[in-house]
């Protein structure tokens, strides 16, 4: 085994890998840089803090609320370029195919091309449409799966206020029990 090659190879793909995620990064960036700004303002704010304002939390639902009404649009123009990439690397591909099967048309004793050969070429000249439509694929999954994390977050939200309130309630009720209690004595 030839480590040398290995490592090479390795290399390469390091940095192909790194140029990809660079515009992926850009690309979800791009269509989530306000739910990401609340969701680490949540954090910050609700999560890190041992007990929040119950005002803090309210703010929260609905900015997160009203944001993932804007981001279900974002998310479905985003699928559009993944749609759209992918039938363009499937057109490219057949096209190539067709080309390649039809190349020794009109040609006296010319050997017909077999389905390995068409397949190899149309793939290599479809390989860089099916880059591009890999690029928006996985950011239209990093954008739904952030959507669906967040819409986690609002019902998790949800049901800390429902909780709050509840408790707000009970001492409410305790606090008013004691002033009757305190006033029967006298």
């Amino acid at each position: 085994m030839d480590i040398d090659k290995i490592n090479s190879s390795l290399d390469t793909i390091g940095v192909d890998v790194s140029y990809i995620e660079n515009i992926i990064n850009d690309i979800v960036s791009e269509y989530s840089s306000d739910l990401d700004k609340i969701m680490e303002n949540i954090y910050n704010n609700v999560i890190n803090d041992e007990y929040p304002a119950i005002n803090t939390i309210e703010k929260y639902f609905m900015e997160l609320s009203n944001c993932l009404y804007f981001m279900c649009e974002k998310s479905e123009r985003l699928g559009i370029f993944d749609s759209i990439s992918k039938s363009k690397a499937q057109e490219t591909y057949n096209t190539k195919y067709l080309e390649h099967q039809h190349s020794t048309d009109g040609k006296v004793g010319a050997k017909k091309p077999t389905v390995a050969e068409s397949q190899a070429i149309s793939e290599n000249a479809s390989i860089y449409d099916k880059t591009v439509n890999d690029l928006y694929n996985r950011a239209y999954k990093i954008i739904k799966a952030k959507v669906s994390a967040a819409e986690t977050m609002v019902s998790t939200l949800s049901k800390i206020l429902s909780h709050r309130m509840q408790e707000s309630q009970l001492v409410s009720m305790q606090t008013g029990r004691k002033i009757l209690n305190e006033e029967n004595v006298f």
